[in-house]
């Protein structure tokens, strides 16, 4: 959950609902009395059985979060129209509400990319709501093998991307049959363009556990690339969901802090908590260094400096050369 001192986070652009039954309006579609079932959690899945035919113009593909549009981006090429819907870091895509604009978007696409499993759940329900036949990937869930309740933010799992690349050239290849090796060739290369970034996660990952701290659990797939144990996941999850970690749950981390008993302590940095100040502020008196991770991507990065730019940093921290 994004949470800010000084900007209100959850941007609220209107009802969701009422967005829905605008775009749809605008769009001269009506319902299709699609079952709540159908909303698709696998990258093959369209909303009928006719897949999306291919168009005159440019694939349009609309894509959740921006650093998924990077992807779609990157493997479509000039053949497709992408738009990402949430580009604002400060925005908090668990809480997004779309707008009529959006939601038409979303109709009109013939590709929809997005986290799932609970995340951006107002996507899954444009989805739903929308008369149009589309390829729908939902990466957590379709391909990934996460569930409802897992942890969401899968992006900091180092495999998400490039499996997202290759499904994202599957589908655009049913679509235009006649660019298929293009997009897979495209997609290649987007796979290619992160091995700064995989060489750096081999480069880190620790040869035995070892015990770090988060604040909150966004870090958590990334800490377990890297072989990092995390010692209080309780009281990241507390924070996470804006309730107070049990007592003991904050003794425990007060303790693993003062006894420097953890390699470091991982801050969302765009969370603000009293508590977390408060073992921040812990951490950094007994010199236990502090990692800075955001959950969505800050302004004016891709995602691969977005990501080899924590790690760096992660990368100081612990010593390696």
């Amino acid at each position: 959950m994004i949470i800010r001192s000084n900007i209100n986070a959850k941007i609220t652009l209107t009802c969701a609902t009422a967005a829905i039954s605008t775009a749809l309006l605008l769009s001269g579609c009506g319902s299709t009395g699609t079952k709540p079932n159908d909303a698709a959690s696998k990258p093959a899945e369209t909303k009928s059985n006719n897949p999306a035919s291919a168009p005159a113009g440019k694939i349009k593909i609309v894509a959740a979060e921006n650093f998924l549009g990077e992807v779609a981006t990157a493997v479509g090429g000039d053949r497709v129209e992408v738009t990402s819907v949430i580009t604002n870091p400060d925005a908090d895509p668990h809480d997004f509400e779309p707008t009529a604009d959006t939601s038409k978007a979303v109709n009109d696409a013939q590709v929809v990319v997005y986290v799932g499993i609970g995340y951006d759940e107002w996507m899954d329900k444009l989805v739903k709501a929308s008369s149009a036949s589309k390829k729908v990937i939902n990466i957590g869930e379709g391909l990934l093998g996460k569930k409802d309740g897992d942890n969401p933010h899968i992006w900091y799992i180092p495999e998400s991307m490039p499996k997202l690349a290759d499904a994202l050239a599957e589908q655009l290849g049913t679509i235009d049959a006649a660019q298929a090796d293009a997009f897979k060739k495209r997609a290649q290369d987007y796979k290619t363009s992160l091995t700064p970034l995989t060489d750096l996660v081999n480069k880190l990952k620790q040869p035995s556990p070892t015990d770090i701290a988060v604040s909150e659990p966004v870090f958590d797939y990334m800490a377990a690339a890297l072989n990092l144990n995390i010692v209080d996941p309780k009281f990241a999850k507390a924070i996470e969901e804006e309730s107070d970690p049990a007592p003991g749950d904050v003794a425990g981390l007060q303790d693993a802090l003062k006894g420097k008993k953890v390699k470091l302590f991982v801050q969302n940095t765009q969370a603000d908590s009293p508590t977390v100040k408060t073992m921040v502020d812990l951490a950094s008196s007994n010199q236990i260094p502090i990692i800075h991770v955001t959950e969505t991507e800050p302004q004016g990065k891709n995602y691969v400096q977005w990501m080899t730019d924590q790690l760096s940093e992660l990368q100081k921290a612990i010593g390696s050369k």
